[in-house]
Formats: structure tokens, C-alpha cells, sequence
């Protein structure tokens, strides 16, 4: 049996035949520390390499010293500060999107890929995704930036979820285009084999095609259905900001992503807003949620087609040239966006949204229990808002893995799921839930009351649930807060409806 070079373990997977082009930097290490080194024939564990990305990782951040000759990209894993333990194991992820290819990074050394269907022709065999389509690009991408294990850049390139198991649902016809109702049928697909795949996680990276109300949509309506099956769904937001909010993202169940532009670098204040869609609903919900990456992303060439050659060869004219020749031929793998012969950078708010799907995954992984609640709640919670930017562009902010996986393997609270406040018409009365550790008082706060803060005291049911029922207000549109031991005021992440409150933060609305 072999084992790993460095540990002499055989536990952990192994990773063979490197080449020399692909990652330079990583094989010094390993010709330095493994005497004889033969890089066709020795093998080093993915605990060894993720050690050794780690040692790098000041070279990394210094781009300059690190290249492939391509455009230097840092790892996404690295520029959200994930936490490297929980890699998604045991949890499935269901991508709709144009079309797929089962790429090495989701294949190698296992096939990760559950199912893989076309859903405008179920009845296309395997061999149909084993060649590459036009369609195949953006589906491709969007699930190796979630769920990549990095296999063709020596476990470099990986997303977040790089142990996520995935079944993933073509929705594209052959001309390109993707129906409404196409997504809507991929989206029932889901309903009536969720349990069969055990999917936990849907992310949608595609658009129906009219600004319709949620009410209308059936997107809208089968994502509610698959919500209440315990089931999260994440949308991508768009990349216009003048744009409308359309289905699915406009969904209040959906968890709707923008972009980061965090200027391919780990440093906080080089944070920006990309120019994603935001604003106001056709039913009044304020999108989107929080934000993610979304420029500056690791992404693979679809396998055998055109670009793919001309990449590989782009990169074999470089490393054999000199001079002024050298640099005519970086040029042009710049202008190209290519980072090595096996991956590009690519942009857009379709990427932020798997990326959320990732951190969800780490967040199942280290607490199977978690209820579509309790998600949505942890990770907009633990979301960062960038200061000086639009909260209605940000939402909650950018998303923080490490926080949002750190909180839900401490949640305790899995049946306690309410979408606050709960209006009882019959009983006249309205009830509003907070779910707050560590408080030692908190009230209610509102028009209602002038935003008095010492009017409506909340009531600790158990420890970290906070309950109030008020008399059922008049008829008319409300706005309320939750105030934390007199000072802290927080909107109510169990409630859809938000509005700006005038000071770059939210307050939770409801009517009556």
C-alpha cells in the first residue's frame, strides 16, 4: 500500500503525478524535504498539502512571487478565512443551473457526483455530459468554485466544500436559453427525490424570466414547498444593479446573494461592493441577504474544447520562451484570464452564490440537526457589513465562515423554528421570537411606541429563546427592533420584510 511521502500515512487521499508548470512553488517544498523526490511516481496526503498551502500562504498573498505565469489568484478558502476542519463531508448539494461536465476536481480521486440529470431531456445517458457542451461552461464552474477538491492544481484550487457530494440538474434547452418553467420543473425534480439524494442545500445560479411577484411565480412556489421540507435554497442576485429583482432570488424563503469585490486579496479594507442587482422586490422584500466573492474566482476550463487546447498550449509556448517573447505570450494569457492551463478567473454573482452553499455545507457538517431556521439565522447574523458601503446593496453583509460554522456547532435550538412576528387574528394578539445567547435584558421596540426602549420587556423561555405578545396593533404597516441589554439594537433575521432604518442598518417591518 503506498503511503504518504512526507507523514508515511495512507489514511488520508493521495496525490499523484504532479507537474512542475502547474505548481511550482508547491514542489520545491516537497523536492526539499522528500529525499529523491520523484514527482511521477511518489505520492503526498491532502493533510501534507493543505499544511504546505498553508506555509505558502504569505507568498500568496504576495502575488507577485507566485504565478503560474497566469494571472495570480488566491484561493477562496483562504481570502473568507474558512475553517480548513469541515470540508461539507456528508452533505449534498444540489445545483441547478445551464448544463455540466463531471470535471476532474469533482471525479478524482472520487466520483463525488450522486446524480446528474438533464432535465429538458431526462432520458440522455451519461456518455451525453462526458463531452462538453456550450452549455456545460457556467454549470461546470459554478459547482467546482463549491465544491472543487482542487485536483488538477494539486489541491490549490479547492472550494470550500471540497467533500460536498452533488447532483446536479441540467436545465439549459440546446439552443442556451432557460425556461422559467424548466426551473420550476428541476426545482420539483428536488421535492420528489430530496430524501432519495439527501439533499440539505439547493443553489440556483439562474434566472427565470419575467419580474412576476413571488405569489405568481411557480419558481417561487416550489422553493417555499422545498423550504418547508427542510431544504435551503440560495439564489444568485444578478449582476446589474439597475435591474429588477426576479425569481428566484425574489423568493422571501431564498437566501439571495451579491457580490464582494474583495480585490483578489485578504485584507479587509480593500473590500468593495461588484456590481450585483439589489433593491426592492415587486412584493416589497429588500434583496439581497448578505454577499460573497464574486470577482477574483478560481474557476476551471471546460475539458476538451477549444479553450482548453489553446490554454495548454499557451502555457507550454511560455515556459519555453524567452525574452521579449516571453512576455508577448503572458500577456496574452493575462488578457485571456487564464491562471494556469487548467483553470481561469472567472466573475459574477453566479459564483457568490455556491460559495454560499459551501459554507452551508461546513455548517451541516459540523451540526447535521440544523434546521433550515436556524441556518438562515446563523449565517445572516454572523455576515460583516462593510462599513462605508450601501446596506441595501449588502444585506447583512459579507458572509463569515468561520463565525457561521462556529455558531451552528454550538446550536441547540433545532424544533424552535419561527418566522417572527406571528399575527393571531382570532386571538388579537401579535407574538414576536428572538433567539439571543448572553442577554441579561432584552426589549421590544418600535413606531408603535415611539422606539421607547425600556416599554416592552421580552421574556427568556429557555435559555437563549426570548418571547413577547402584544394586543393586536390597528390597521397599517410597523416597524420594530430588538434592543440587547439597553444598547445593542438588532433587526430580526426570522423576518423576510426589512427596510432601511437611516442610521446603514435595518429595521424588521410587519403589517397588520
Amino acid at each position: 500500500m503506498q503511503t504518504c511521502a512526507i507523514c508515511g500515512n495512507s489514511e488520508n487521499p493521495l496525490v499523484h503525478n504532479f507537474k512542475g508548470r502547474q505548481n511550482q512553488p508547491l514542489l520545491e517544498i516537497l523536492e526539499e524535504r522528500i529525499p529523491n523526490w520523484n514527482r511521477t511516481a511518489d505520492a503526498v496526503c491532502t493533510a501534507c498539502l493543505d499544511g504546505i498551502h498553508q506555509e505558502l500562504l504569505s507568498d500568496l498573498l504576495n502575488v507577485q512571487n507566485y504565478s503560474y505565469g497566469g494571472i495570480q489568484v488566491l484561493p477562496t478558502p483562504i481570502r473568507l478565512n474558512a475553517n480548513p476542519k469541515y470540508t461539507g463531508r456528508g452533505v449534498t448539494i444540489c445545483l441547478i443551473d445551464s448544463g455540466f461536465y463531471p470535471h476532474p476536481d469533482l471525479v478524482t480521486p472520487k466520483n463525488r457526483i450522486k446524480k446528474i440529470i438533464d432535465i429538458t431531456n431526462p432520458n440522455r445517458s451519461k456518455d451525453y455530459f462526458e463531452q462538453p457542451h456550450n452549455t456545460s461552461w457556467h454549470g461546470t464552474m459554478t459547482s467546482v468554485v463549491c465544491a472543487g477538491n482542487g485536483h488538477l492544481s494539486n489541491g490549490l484550487y479547492k472550494g470550500i466544500a471540497s467533500d460536498a457530494e452533488l447532483v446536479l440538474l441540467k436545465v439549459s434547452n440546446d439552443k442556451g436559453s432557460i425556461p422559467g418553467p424548466m426551473i420550476a420543473k428541476a426545482l420539483q425534480w428536488v421535492c420528489e427525490h430530496h430524501a432519495e439524494y439527501d439533499i440539505r442545500i439547493v443553489n440556483l445560479s439562474v434566472a427565470d424570466d419575467y419580474d412576476i411577484s413571488f405569489h405568481e411565480s411557480e419558481v417561487a412556489k416550489a422553493i417555499k414547498i422545498l423550504t418547508e421540507k427542510g431544504i435551503i435554497v440560495v439564489a444568485a442576485v444578478g449582476n446589474d444593479p439597475n435591474a429588477a429583482i426576479i425569481p428566484p432570488a425574489n423568493a422571501p424563503e431564498v437566501i439571495a446573494v451579491g457580490g464582494l469585490n474583495d480585490q483578489n486579496s485578504i485584507e479587509p479594507l480593500q473590500q468593495i461592493l461588484y456590481h450585483s442587482s439589489y433593491g426592492w422586490t415587486i412584493d416589497g422584500l429588500l434583496k439581497p441577504e448578505l454577499i460573497a466573492p464574486a470577482i477574483w474566482l478560481a474557476a476551471p476550463i471546460l475539458p476538451k474544447t477549444d479553450t482548453f487546447q489553446e490554454a495548454d498550449d499557451l502555457f507550454e509556448r511560455f515556459y519555453q520562451a524567452f525574452g521579449r517573447e516571453k512576455d508577448q505570450i503572458l500577456q496574452e494569457i493575462r488578457n485571456k484570464k487564464f491562471i494556469s492551463e487548467y483553470y481561469l478567473h472567472a466573475d459574477g454573482t453566479s459564483f457568490a452564490a455556491p460559495i454560499v452553499c459551501s459554507v452551508i455545507a461546513q455548517m451541516l457538517e459540523a451540526n447535521p440537526k440544523l434546521t433550515v431556521g436556524r441556518i438562515r439565522e446563523n449565517i445572516l447574523t454572523t455576515a460583516q457589513p462593510l462599513p462605508y458601503e450601501d446596506r441595501k446593496r449588502q444585506g447583512y453583509g459579507v458572509i463569515q465562515p468561520a463565525k457561521a460554522v462556529a455558531k451552528a456547532s454550538h446550536e441547540t435550538h433545532y424544533q424552535w423554528i419561527k418566522i417572527s412576528p406571528v399575527i393571531d387574528y382570532e386571538s388579537k394578539n401579535i407574538s414576536f421570537y428572538f433567539h439571543y445567547h448572553n442577554a441579561h435584558t432584552i426589549f421590544l421596540s418600535g413606531d408603535f411606541i415611539n422606539w421607547s426602549i425600556d416599554d416592552l420587556p421580552m421574556q427568556q423561555v429557555e435559555e437563549g429563546v426570548w418571547e413577547l405578545t402584544i394586543p393586536l396593533l390597528e390597521q397599517g404597516h410597523y416597524q420594530y427592533k430588538f434592543v440587547i441589554d439597553g444598547w445593542i439594537w438588532k433587526s430580526d433575521p426570522m423576518n423576510f420584510y426589512r427596510m432601511p432604518d437611516g442610521y446603514n442598518g435595518f429595521n424588521s417591518r410587519f403589517f397588520v
